[in-house]
This record gives C-alpha cells, sequence and structure tokens, in this order.
C-alpha cells in the first residue's frame, strides 16, 4: 500500500495513480474510505471519484497497455472536499451538460456542489467538490433560565 501523500499546505490531501483497469475499483474505494473516514460526505466522495475512474478506465487512452488514471483529494475538513480524477485522454468534448441517467457524469451533477473538466486529447482533468453539511444552527428561541 502506498503512504498517504500529505501537500506542504495544510490540507488532508490524498494522491494516488492506478492502472487503467476496472479492477482497480477495490483499491480506490478502500483507499477513499481510510483517508476520507470521518469525512461526513465520504460516501458521495467515494462514489464520484470511482465512477469518474471508471469513465477514465473505459473511455480514455488510460485503458492502453500502460495506462493509468490518477486522483487527487483536498479534505477542506469541515467545509468541502475536493477531488480530481486525471486520464490519458480522448476525443471527448468535455460536454458534461448533456449527461444521462444512469451515467457517472449525471450522477456527478446531481451530487457534486461544483464541478467542471479541463484538458483535452493528452489528458482530462474532472474535478469536483461536495460541500459538507451546514451546521446546526444555534438555537435562539429559548429563554434564559434565570
Amino acid at each position: 500500500m502506498m503512504p498517504l501523500t500529505r501537500s506542504a499546505w495544510p490540507v488532508p490531501t490524498l494522491e494516488r495513480t492506478y492502472p487503467g483497469h476496472l479492477d482497480q475499483g477495490q483499491q480506490v474505494r478502500s483507499a477513499l474510505r481510510s483517508f476520507l473516514r470521518d469525512c461526513p460526505v465520504a460516501d458521495e466522495v467515494t462514489a464520484l471519484t470511482w465512477e469518474l475512474a471508471a469513465n477514465a478506465c473505459l473511455y480514455s487512452r488510460s485503458n492502453q497497455p500502460g495506462g493509468q488514471f490518477a486522483m487527487t483529494i483536498h479534505d477542506f475538513t469541515g467545509d468541502y472536499v475536493y477531488a480530481e480524477v486525471r486520464d490519458q485522454g480522448s476525443t471527448w468534448d468535455a460536454d458534461l451538460a448533456h449527461a444521462e441517467c444512469p451515467h457517472g457524469l449525471y450522477l456527478l451533477q446531481q451530487i457534486a456542489t461544483t464541478y467542471g473538466a479541463a484538458g483535452g486529447r493528452r489528458g482530462w482533468m474532472i474535478w469536483f467538490t461536495v460541500s459538507y453539511p451546514a451546521a446546526a444552527p444555534l438555537r435562539t428561541d429559548r429563554k434564559a433560565p434565570w
């Protein structure tokens, strides 16, 4: 197992590269569960990250011999999680607006707070954020105990 990579800034970060094969799903999900173990949006981030990784394995040059995909996750604890999946490119046009149910990009639209794509034929990066749930507001309607 590869060690957790920490960045120079004070944000917990997970960075991993995997062979571009669908059989990597268990390793990806396990790494994410371990990294996000106390995060209230861990399930959402894990599902979306694997959907994007699976797309890389199915539809990009990451699935060719020696191909890889990479993921980077930043946990801005208490605020949001930022995630990105990078592949080795394809002829895809990066049109996220026309994703259809039940495909991974449709799930991205439904679950992520923000999302986008950058890159091209030499490599795509799909990124997203998932916000932490809002903190419960303090009750102000209570009478003073005195």
